[in-house]
């Protein structure tokens, strides 16, 4: 009797991991089926640390992980207000985070170098260059990974709007006004906060940006500097990555009213599996749908902050599981165009308004 308990058990399991392997090869097919007709997209990276670690590009290996999920492309993000925060490596050690006055061109020399990292990625094959939409489309066909070029913070301008042009000659196509600290160009969200909006530098650098279709990324700003700069920008911007207070109520979340400010202008909220804030990928996909039942299906996106926090959403993980992301979506009922959308479609479009 034992004995036939115990088989009966046992193809009972064996039953259930047939079923479930059946099911997650169906849902890797119907992910496929979605990325080859939209575009996917992490909205927001440090991929390898390249922005903070003695390294000369990005690894071969954090590539690989991004095409085994099937993104596109990525924006890699340089944190340009290192010079005044530190937590960076050099060839002579390790700058610790801090407080620190930079001398004059310190920030901007930090970010050029950055810029060429990404550049020294490019030289050696690993991925190529975003430098519009038609050639990532290029690059997805190609089977390439493409990479955007973007600054998280201004701060490596240094008030000259001449640095930004020498940013995008070598290859900047997105910009993030603001980041750990209040700077020339606008105030921020989280601790210290400091009341104001956009200053005159930044109306101009906003300006500048829109008259050279670089994307705009709001991420970390306040309140009013959002506000102004959906005023001035005759184009969508996107607040890369971020969480809602709706859902959670934290420093580095949006509330309902700005998010509607945001898609009323025709641009996308990145949402972000940050461990410390959403736990799971489950949580991730709540947030997501919050947007889409806010604003609709066409204002939300995903950004991993990849190397840029040390906790991330179960499910998520070091290892960039983007697949989980949509898995979930599809076994919520969501359709392939709202998965396809979220994944970097959105994105994409956004882009596409921006180059025009």
């Amino acid at each position: 009797m034992k004995k036939q308990i115990f088989l009966t058990l046992s193809i009972l399991l064996l039953a259930g991991s047939v079923d479930s392997e059946e099911q997650k090869k169906d849902l890797d097919a119907r992910i496929k089926s979605i990325n080859s007709n939209f575009i996917f997209a992490d909205m927001h990276a440090h991929p390898s640390r390249f922005h903070r670690s003695n390294i000369d590009s990005i690894s071969e290996e954090e590539i690989h992980r991004y095409k085994a999920h099937n993104i596109n492309v990525v924006v890699a993000s340089i944190s340009t207000d290192m010079a005044y925060t530190g937590d960076y490596d050099t060839e002579d050690g390790t700058v610790p985070k801090g407080q620190y006055k930079p001398s004059s061109g310190q920030s901007f020399a930090l970010t050029l170098e950055r810029l060429q990292r990404i550049q020294n990625t490019f030289t050696e094959g690993r991925a190529v260059h975003a430098d519009s939409p038609s050639l990532l489309l290029k690059a997805r066909d190609e089977g390439n990974l493409a990479i955007i070029p973007a600054m998280e913070g201004a701060d490596g301008l240094e008030g000259d709007i001449e640095n930004l042009y020498r940013f995008y000659e070598m290859g900047l196509r997105l910009i993030q006004l603001v980041h750990f600290r209040a700077n020339a160009l606008g105030h921020i969200q989280s601790h210290p906060y400091s009341p104001g909006g956009l200053t005159e530098f930044g109306e101009k650098v906003v300006e500048e940006a829109n008259r050279l279709n670089l994307i705009i990324d709001v991420a970390h700003a306040n309140t009013e500097t959002i506000k102004d700069v959906l005023e001035i920008s005759k184009d969508p911007v996107i607040f890369s990555h971020g969480g809602l207070k709706a859902l959670r109520d934290q420093d580095r979340a949006l509330t309902d009213e700005e998010v509607i400010l945001i898609a009323k202008k025709g641009g996308i909220v990145g949402i972000w599996p940050h461990g410390r804030y959403i736990e799971s990928v489950t949580r991730m996909v709540d947030y997501i749908d919050h947007v889409i039942d806010l604003v609709g299906p066409e204002h939300v996106g995903i950004a991993s902050d990849l190397r840029g926090v040390s906790k991330y959403s179960k499910g998520f993980g070091r290892e960039a599981n983007f697949s989980a992301i949509a898995e979930e979506m599809i076994l919520r009922g969501h359709d392939d165009e709202t998965v396809g959308k979220v994944m970097g479609g959105n994105f994409f479009r956004l882009w596409q308004e921006v180059s025009k």
